[in-house]
């Protein structure tokens, strides 16, 4: 109903302005009365024209220069418009509605060093240009983005609006082009002091280099070069007249939990969450790497469990999550993580990543610690908030056998990540 009187509204304007030129012609007569009537003519009627002139026959067609992104990558976005009637425009003016997720900006290691103050990571983005297209059936508009947050982005609406040469007659129309793109989170070389080892799967680990165990023989084989000449089977070497070496059984990796805190967080922390999402997906890539068997959980608004697995495309799923998850969680992380406690098989290593140290955490990782071989916290936070408070449950947690990894903004804004396991 609104677009109906509006398009009768400037039909009258054109109407009665067409009605006093042609009036003041007849009535005053003389050449510079025909010649202002005539020389508004082709005006008049060109206002008229545009005033039924319909915009929303207009295709739109949105495209972006990749589709799958890592955070702080760049992206070239392009807008085709493609005009059935080639109706003269003097100007038009495209207006991008982003997706409110692309108010913060995707940076690499260098923006942990805001920490503390996320919201300087944080501005409103417009995108706005004009074009004089004329007579063309086809306009393009591009525009790049520097620095792509992480998570899905949906692209949806998008504003254009033309008017006349004296700006009597203005016209806009909103369209609806639906795409996104996906951005993963980035990922860092990580440093790991120590590897976690047993004998066999389920056994307490041990805090050594994966390697041969040479205590348990499990046959013999042909000797190979770069076999150890301690591994040399005498024995069975003089009965075959043939060098023979013994077979040992090798050690396997143990199972890793990864737990990532998705509970809901305060403004403040939102770059601490993030970097908890880029510090969880670092550590599935190196896992990935070491062929190590990797079960990874997420506890926020809903459980979501990545079961054991050294598949890749479980790995790629992994990833896939993380670049969409938010920090949405109702429950306490702790209370979320005490219900979890039946379901994990016994002896696990056992990692988790947060950015809130509180007693009540402190009592529920106390008490996995009775039932698990190995715990290791990833604690990320800005200095400034870390005080005497978590300080000590960090000193606690250390007494008790637990590791402590505290990663602040220097810890953050390094090329890779160096942890103690």
């Amino acid at each position: 109903m609104k677009n109906y009187a509006g398009l009768i509204g400037k039909l009258l304007f054109v109407v009665v302005l067409f009605a006093i030129l042609y009036s003041y012609a007849m009535f005053q007569g003389g050449f510079v009365s025909w010649f202002l009537f005539f020389a508004m003519l082709p005006f008049v009627l060109y206002m008229f024209g545009l005033t039924f002139y319909p915009l929303s026959s207009w295709e739109f067609n949105r495209s972006f220069s990749k589709q799958i992104l890592q955070t702080g990558d760049k992206v070239n976005i392009e807008l085709t418009i493609h005009r059935k009637l080639p109706f003269p425009l003097y100007y038009c003016i495209v207006e991008e509605y982003l997706p409110p997720t692309f108010d913060r900006v995707g940076m690499k290691a260098g923006g942990y060093q805001y920490l503390a103050n996320p919201n300087a990571l944080t501005s409103e983005q417009k995108i706005k240009r004009v074009s004089f297209p004329w007579f063309k059936r086809k306009i393009r508009y591009q525009y790049t983005f520097d620095d792509v947050p992480r998570g899905e982005h949906h692209f949806h609406t998008i504003r254009v609006k033309t008017g006349d040469f004296f700006g009597f007659i203005r016209k806009q129309h909103y369209f609806t082009v639906p795409s996104s793109i996906l951005v993963y989170p980035n990922q860092r070389a990580v440093g790991i002091s120590k590897r976690m080892n047993s004998f066999e799967e389920g056994a307490t680990p041990s805090s050594s280099p994966m390697k041969k165990d040479t205590t348990i023989v499990t046959g013999i084989r042909e000797y190979t070069p770069g076999d150890r000449f301690s591994w040399i089977d005498w024995k069975n070497t003089a009965k075959k007249n043939s060098m023979m070496t013994k077979e040992f059984e090798p050690q396997k990796s143990s199972d890793v939990m990864l737990v990532l805190d998705a509970s809901e967080v305060e403004a403040s922390k939102s770059l601490a969450f993030e970097g908890s999402v880029e510090l969880s997906a670092s550590l599935i890539q190196a896992y990935k790497r070491m062929s190590s068997q990797l079960g990874f959980m997420i506890l926020g608004e809903e459980r979501k469990l990545f079961p054991f697995t050294k598949d890749v495309n479980q790995h790629n799923n992994m990833n896939h999550y993380l670049a969409r998850v938010e920090a949405n969680g109702k429950m306490s992380f702790a209370d979320s993580l005490l219900l979890q406690h039946n379901s994990m098989p016994n002896n696990l290593v056992l990692m988790i990543v947060t950015n809130s140290l509180t007693p009540e955490l402190k009592g529920t990782l106390t008490r996995l610690k009775q039932t698990h071989a190995h715990i290791v916290v990833f604690y990320i936070d800005a200095n400034e908030r870390i005080g005497p408070n978590e300080q000590q449950i960090v000193r606690e947690l250390t007494i008790s056998g637990i590791v402590v990894n505290v990663l602040t903004e220097n810890e953050m804004s390094q090329n890779a990540f160096e942890v103690n396991t």
